[in-house]
């Protein structure tokens, strides 16, 4: 799996959050049904909010808890937060952007399996103390060539 290294500043996004269990691999249910129900017009919204790297509607894994953490489909922005929404700060950090390519939510599902079971362990990093996010492309989400990221917040193991 291809990525690359993205130092950012911290930023806020706002948007919609809802706490999802990893109880019997829950989140993997949860979390796509929470993107289906999302009305047309909120996602709309989060679009004209994204003035943000990196832009448009993104995921967020947020607030870890022992069995489960806090789903954000959320836009990155420096405007105000509207009513009906909330707010989130991320802070800043050093980032490992997984590229993805596939299908959603399988393809990005794996490649979180692969980021944890299999890359983590032999990479020389551990996790940082900060939410991680998944961009999503334009396009079509059910094509086999849909383009996808997950940023992953890093620091490099003594």
């Amino acid at each position: 799996m291809k990525y690359r290294t993205v130092n950012l500043d911290a930023f806020s996004v706002i948007g919609v959050k809802n706490f999802t269990s990893i109880e019997n691999g829950e989140n993997f249910i949860k979390i796509p049904q929470m993107w289906a129900s999302l009305p047309e017009e909120t996602m709309n919204r989060l679009g004209e909010l994204s003035n943000l790297k990196p832009s448009g509607v993104l995921g967020i894994c947020a607030e870890m808890h022992d069995n489960g953490f806090d789903y954000w489909i959320a836009a990155a922005t420096t405007k105000e937060c509207p009513a009906g929404f909330e707010k989130l700060d991320i802070p800043a950090a050093h980032w490992i952007v997984f590229e993805i390519t596939g299908a959603m939510p399988k393809a990005i599902q794996d490649g979180c399996r692969y980021i944890f079971n299999e890359w983590f362990p032999s990479s020389g990093y551990q996790h940082a103390d900060a939410p991680e996010i998944e961009w999503y492309s334009d396009g079509d989400m059910s094509s086999s060539d849909y383009k996808s990221e997950i940023w992953i917040p890093v620091i490099k193991q003594d």
